[in-house]
């Protein structure tokens, strides 16, 4: 079973991937969406590697892996989009910047939540270590999504335009450790097949939802 919804995401991933390709790379996009085109990218090379090794092997081997790295590398993707040009742009300083800054915690807060409830049932081991890693990068993402969800508009209009985009990756980062959960502790069968049907509706979404939002911002 685990392989086909491993192939349901790679498939997923892929979709959402080479659209993004075709819509942003062939004209001057900004550099902003094309890093998260990049980040499903990883993404869809993570699953892939799984997928493949499911097929060869049998099984997913536990603790660290290199398909990780694709998991990874999408949330760095993530993570710099939103980073440094495009964080001052939308953060203009004042105090109510100060309390969206602080309110964001909250969503590295629960990603460590998560990671410990993962921690609580396999102890300190090669999974948890891996996990760990992979952890920070979405925790570092994630406070970045949450961030921008709860500033208000200072007239540039990004907030507006990412707002859905910003929504969706939070979500798809809750679904990540989600997905190594439900495979660690006693759940319905059915867990894992609805966690990860709701990560292949979120990898196609990403980049058309982002889109439309940049589609509103530049008109």
């Amino acid at each position: 079973m685990y392989m086909y919804l491993s192939l349901a995401l790679t498939i997923s991933a892929g979709l959402g991937f080479f659209y993004g390709l075709f819509r942003f790379f062939r004209n001057k996009s900004e550099l902003y969406v094309k890093m998260i085109v990049l980040g499903i990218g990883c993404a869809m090379l993570g699953r892939l590697f799984a997928t493949l090794l499911y097929l060869v092997k049998g099984q997913l081997f536990a603790g660290f892996n290199v398909g990780m790295l694709g998991i990874i590398g999408s949330f760095l993707f993530f993570f710099s989009a939103n980073f440094g040009q495009m964080d001052s742009t939308v953060d203009d300083g004042s105090s109510s910047s100060v309390k969206a800054r602080i309110i964001a915690l909250a969503a590295p807060l629960s990603v460590a939540v998560l990671w410990y409830v993962i921690f609580a049932v396999y102890g300190f081991n090669g999974v948890t270590i891996s996990l760990g890693i992979e952890a920070l990068f979405l925790a570092l993402a994630s406070y970045f999504h949450l961030k921008h969800l709860i500033l208000k508009d200072n007239g540039s209009g990004l907030i507006r335009a990412t707002h859905l985009y910003n929504l969706l990756s939070l979500f798809y980062a809750v679904l990540c450790l989600s997905e190594v959960l439900v495979e660690c502790i006693e759940r319905p069968d059915y867990a894992p097949v609805i966690v990860c049907v709701l990560e292949c509706v979120v990898l196609i979404a990403l980049i058309p939802v982002l889109e439309r939002g940049m589609k509103k911002w530049t008109t």
